[in-house]
């Protein structure tokens, strides 16, 4: 299947949420421990799981529901009562129905396919991805059809509320990523890394301490946890996506810039971020042309370098960092539909989530669509033309890395500036 198909009508489901809680909902009480041990252990050891997703029809804004078909979590279960000598099962009765539930009646939403997933980290790259997915149109049901299905996906909802609320300490940091997605909390995160805003813990009087500040001044408060931002880029190849053509990285350290002013819009900052292109030796004749007009030999930012694939995670590691780096201070990766960028990472070898001082994600594309009150995306060049921000020879990774740092700078600066002249209302907003 593709990511966005819908699931075949009567086809059997159970939200992985239910599964994650299973060992201490269900498990008995002498066996727990293990049991869950062994759920944190295997439940991705040799297994792909089918994930697929509906979104929330209500106006809670709850996060989008994951489900698994009911069989692969049958099968799961038949792999831990051989190891374990147990005999587990879905439970019969009425919690049975937790596990099996169907969509689809009445023309009413069916699961779109979001993709497979054989770790955590390939799950909470596809979680990223759900804002991709088309959106039903709920608007052809009719009244009692649409208050039915409503009515369900509280129900299921409710299903996994139900169940011991217990946290997987091994997801924890991932969670922390996903609570952090909101676009305005990422602005301002953003804005505290660049000293353009006050540290979350005295926000109170944030509104009023900028007064007298201008453009031509360094940044009006201490810039948050001394971070490095690196903005990635990667290009494929739209024939074959799985060949990596370029990656482009870009980097801002705020080291650099805390004694700098940022000057209009930030434009004084730009010529401190570092760019860098990497052209991917095996794929150098594999050129953009369908899609968009790729320009791999037009950086407009400095030299290009060849680099073999298997080089590829070698050469991105000694700009971001690892566990042996001097350098251990926070990094901020940041892009522009960044979760697509980071799988393709994953694709050349580096995994940026064993990366110990990766501590947040900054996505553009996001950011856009908050300054623009908007529910569409854009792309980059639509996004630069928007802000008023000359680019060209877009699709060029490092090109593209570099534009998209630019556009976030900019945007936290207009968003300081529009904040400023509403009076600061959103002073003592606790986060």
């Amino acid at each position: 299947m593709e990511m966005g198909d819908k699931a075949e009508k009567g086809l059997l489901f159970c939200p992985w949420k239910l599964i994650r809680l299973y060992p201490h909902s269900y498990a008995g009480k002498q066996s727990q421990g293990e049991v869950a041990d062994f759920f944190k252990a295997m439940l991705f050891d040799g297994r792909a799981w089918d994930f697929f997703c509906l979104l929330d029809p209500g106006e809670n804004g709850r996060e989008p529901l994951l489900l698994v078909p009911s069989a692969q979590f049958e099968e799961f279960l038949n792999d831990v009562n051989s190891h374990l000598m147990e005999q587990l099962s879905i439970p019969r009765g009425q919690a049975c129905e937790k596990f099996y539930v169907t969509f689809g009646d009445g023309e009413t939403p069916r699961p779109r396919f979001l993709g497979n997933a054989d770790s955590d980290e390939a799950l909470e790259a596809l979680k990223i991805r759900t804002h991709r997915l088309p959106i039903d149109d709920l608007k052809t049901l009719s009244t009692i059809a649409l208050q039915s299905y409503k009515d369900k996906m509280d129900r299921v909802y409710s299903s996994c509320k139900s169940a011991k609320n217990k946290k997987d300490p091994e997801l924890a940091r991932r969670k922390r990523f996903e609570r952090q997605k909101g676009c305005g909390r990422m602005i301002k995160r953003t804005q505290r890394y660049l000293g353009l805003r006050s540290p979350a813990a005295f926000t109170v009087h944030s509104s009023s301490s900028v007064e007298g500040w201008h453009v031509d001044m360094s940044a009006p408060f201490k810039m948050e946890s001394s971070v490095r931002f690196v903005c990635v880029d990667v290009e494929a190849w739209e024939r074959w996506t799985h060949d990596v053509t370029e990656v482009g990285l870009a980097v801002l350290d705020t080291q650099d810039i805390a004694d700098v002013p940022p000057g209009t819009d930030g434009h004084d900052w730009f010529p401190l971020i570092r760019s860098y292109h990497f052209r991917i030796r095996e794929h150098i004749d594999k050129i953009n042309r369908i899609h968009v007009h790729g320009c791999p030999h037009l950086f407009n930012f400095g030299h290009s370098e060849f680099v073999l694939s298997k080089d590829v995670s070698r050469v991105v590691g000694a700009i971001i960092g690892d566990d042996e780096s001097k350098d251990q201070r926070p990094v901020v990766m940041v892009g522009h539909d960044i979760s697509q960028d980071l799988n393709y990472l994953q694709k050349v070898g580096f995994n940026i989530w064993r990366v110990p001082h990766f501590s947040d994600e900054i996505d553009t594309k996001s950011m856009f669509q908050r300054l623009q009150k908007s529910s569409n995306g854009r792309g980059l060049a639509a996004v630069c033309d928007g802000l008023g921000m000359p680019g060209r020879n877009f699709h060029n990774a490092g090109n593209d890395a570099t534009y998209t740092l630019r556009a976030m700078i900019v945007m936290a600066m207009r968003q300081m500036v529009a904040s400023s002249e509403t009076q600061g209302n959103d002073a003592g907003e606790l986060e």
